[in-house]
């Protein structure tokens, strides 16, 4: 199944896939070839697209995926391939004693999450 992932400034995934997860507020879920035709609400969260080659790992903000004539469309706020985060700078956010509090748990919640998804592409 093609399978495209996008924010409103650019394209993280363009290309086949074998399986996407993603997360709704109702929890994770995944979509396979031949998947009924699906428009869900994503919570912020790990996105993750398994290929032939491997799998690709995304931290998205909130959005939307449809999945419609075998084809997958994941539209999100921001999108930040799990490589590319810098843990050591979540660190810091979730530790700095200035920041609001809400901004704190924001970059803990983050960090949690990029943690567990370098553990599975370790």
């Amino acid at each position: 199944m093609h399978c495209r992932l996008r924010s409103p400034d650019r394209t993280y995934y363009d290309g086949e896939a074998t399986m996407v997860v993603a997360r709704t507020p109702r929890g994770e879920f995944a979509v396979l070839e031949g998947h009924a035709p699906l428009l869900a609400q994503l919570c912020e969260g790990p996105v993750r697209i398994t290929t032939a080659d491997g799998e690709a790992g995304f931290l998205c903000g909130s959005g939307t995926l449809e999945v419609r004539d075998g084809k997958v469309t994941v539209l999100t706020t921001d999108v930040e391939p799990v490589d590319d985060i810098d843990l050591g700078a979540l660190r810091r956010r979730a530790d700095d004693a200035q920041a609001a509090p809400e901004a704190r748990a924001a970059a803990a919640t983050r960090l949690r999450i990029a943690e567990r998804m370098r553990g599975q592409h370790a």
